[in-house]
């Protein structure tokens, strides 16, 4: 007889409820990244805006143009607090996934460390069944050459 664990189907429910979490982790962890690329971008065209702006400074500059500057500037600087509060809340929702992906693990590896336990039980069993057996054999063998 083979060895059969009475809470297989539980333990595959956990395995695929944590590949799930995993999968669910990494996207999160894709739209933290695609925003943190996002907010590097942002702080380089606001630099190299201020940048064109000192250069125009240098010479005489028309008040549209200046004021252009000045409103695109602050413009990036308000996506740029956009963007930080986006990548906060996003960071948030990444900590929450990797804590769920920890106690998915924890029940899969509870389930897991349950299952060999019963499996080291099973072959303990088994092996006995087995000694047993041998033994039966080498005493039926044993008495059939000393009866006459």
């Amino acid at each position: 007889m083979a060895f059969q664990f009475k809470l297989e189907a539980v333990l595959t429910i956990r395995k695929n409820t944590e590949e799930k979490v995993q999968q669910k982790l990494a996207k999160e962890q894709m739209m933290l990244q695609n925003h943190q690329l996002r907010h590097v971008d942002l702080l380089q065209k606001r630099q190299q805006l201020s940048e064109d702006m000192e250069e125009r400074k240098k010479k005489p500059i028309h008040g549209n143009l200046f004021l252009y500057y000045m409103e695109a500037m602050r413009v990036q600087e308000l996506q740029l607090r956009m963007l930080r509060n986006t990548i906060a809340a996003q960071q948030q929702i990444v900590d929450r996934a990797r804590a769920e992906l920890a106690e998915a693990m924890k029940k899969r590896k509870t389930l897991d460390s349950l299952r060999e336990r019963e499996y080291r039980k099973y072959q303990i069993e088994a092996r006995r069944k087995e000694q047993n057996e041998s033994d039966e054999q080498a005493l039926l063998r044993h008495g059939r050459g000393i009866a006459p």
